[in-house]
């Protein structure tokens, strides 16, 4: 460990240099240019070329995975163990004080989209893999750094990689905060369409289905009025520390238009319903409670549609979210919604008893200094949930040194990516050499 403690600060020009040309990428889910060859668009797919590249580059075995994920691969042995990460990002949105495809260097401090979540985090894994073959330690199983192209969107990407490709053994995800998060909420993406027949009134806001708006739009064309509910917009996992502005744009319609299809739909996706208690959904489980929150709306032409994101624990199903919203509508008399559902991710649970999370949690402690932070479920969303007893492993410290994921001025330390550096290290030899 302390030969790693040496060497992993050899890496920080090498890390500053790749991070500033990977986010250069504006790598958003482009339905405009998808195609069978580019099936997440072309800025999705430069940006999976470019980690094939660095990795043939550095004289890995590299592959493509039809362009839905490509991995860098090190070790020796039968087994492998698994990294997977994203590269795609979201939405830039509104209110950044900079480019946010270009990394702005500022005390320390790194500011771009993606720096976060989740280019920062596998450049960090990526030197770690290049420092251990440096450094000619041995590993007994191979490690695959995978990185995928569909995770804000769809998970299309981790799924299309293990149907063509074996599981690890065990492993991780570098995409969300230290120490080690053991369990994760299944997620799932739910529409809410309804015909109003009022054809003028127009209303917009929200750009992706995880990340709540920081404002709504109304438009009247009857008498050429507009105005904007603000709100502040932040990741859907966490809608606590957000202020969505969709359920007071449904308040400002009714006041407008006192039609009864407004509070129908303030009934339903209000504040005080996050925890879907009005569908009988607020059970608690290892993962935590359920969570069901509205990230889209758009009224044109007399046509409604609501996105909702919704978080579920181990002990529900999404098909039972989906049937009790329609159950809700119908003993309630509320106006005919028409309710679909697309289930994106399944939940996840490993004992943190087990020695991949004891494991992995020493690792932190030794190399950070924090005895405090333990062990922890969350309600965001990560590959975790598909694949091979995996875990999320970072890469955000937990003292405020990365922020504002899914939102204007994301940020992250570059000291701490470059500590990151030696855990991961020292977890991919542990999990290669010792479990």
């Amino acid at each position: 460990m302390n030969e790693l403690n040496l060497k992993y600060k050899n890496y920080k020009k090498e890390l500053l240099e790749l991070l500033t040309e990977w986010v250069k990428i504006p790598s958003v889910y482009d339905e405009s240019t998808v195609t069978k060859d580019m099936p997440f668009g072309k800025s999705v797919t430069d940006a999976l070329s470019w980690f094939e590249t660095l990795g043939k580059d550095n004289n890995f075995i590299t592959k493509n995975v039809d362009n839905y994920a490509v991995y860098i691969e090190h070790g020796d042995g039968n087994e492998h163990i698994d990294i997977f990460g994203h590269c795609d990002v979201v939405n830039v949105g509104e209110g950044w004080n900079s480019n946010p495809f270009e990394i702005k260097l500022e005390n320390n401090k790194l500011i771009g989209r993606g720096v976060s979540d989740n280019k920062g985090p596998m450049i960090s894994c990526f030197l770690a893999i290049k420092m251990i073959r440096d450094m000619n330690i041995k590993l007994n199983r191979k490690v695959r750094l995978i990185v995928g192209g569909n995770e804000e969107s769809g998970f299309k990407c981790i799924k299309h990689y293990y149907s063509k490709e074996p599981y690890g053994i065990c492993g991780f995800t570098p995409d969300a905060k230290f120490p080690v998060l053991n369990g994760e909420k299944g997620a799932g993406v739910i529409y809410l369409k309804l015909e109003i027949n009022n054809k003028d009134v127009i209303v917009y806001g929200g750009l992706e289905h995880n990340t709540i708006p920081d404002k709504v739009t109304i438009k009247n064309i009857k008498n050429n009025n507009e105005f904007i509910v603000k709100g502040i917009g932040g990741h859907s996992s966490k809608p606590e520390f957000a202020i969505n502005p969709i359920p007071k744009s449904l308040i400002d319609l009714y006041n407008q238009l006192n039609e009864q299809w407004t509070i129908d739909l303030y009934k339903i996706i209000n504040e005080d319903n996050m925890d879907g208690k009005l569908f009988g959904l607020n059970k608690e489980g290892k993962c935590g409670i359920l969570s069901i929150v509205p990230t889209k709306i758009n009224i044109e032409n007399g046509l409604l549609e609501i996105v909702l994101n919704t978080r579920y624990p181990e002990n529900i199903e999404f098909r039972e979210i989906i049937d009790s919203i329609k159950k809700f509508i119908d003993e309630n008399n509320i106006c005919k919604l028409n309710v679909s559902g697309i289930n994106i991710k399944k939940s996840n649970y490993i004992n943190k008893e087990s020695e991949l999370v004891k494991t992995l949690h020493d690792i932190y402690i030794k190399y950070s200094g924090d005895n405090e932070s333990v062990v922890r479920v969350t309600s965001a969303g990560s590959y975790a949930s598909e694949m091979n007893n995996s875990v999320i492993y970072g890469c955000e410290f937990l003292d405020g040194s990365f922020g504002n994921v899914h939102k204007a001025n994301e940020f992250a330390s570059l000291e701490k990516l470059e500590l990151a550096i030696a855990i991961y290290a020292q977890g991919i030899i542990a999990l290669c050499n010792n479990i």
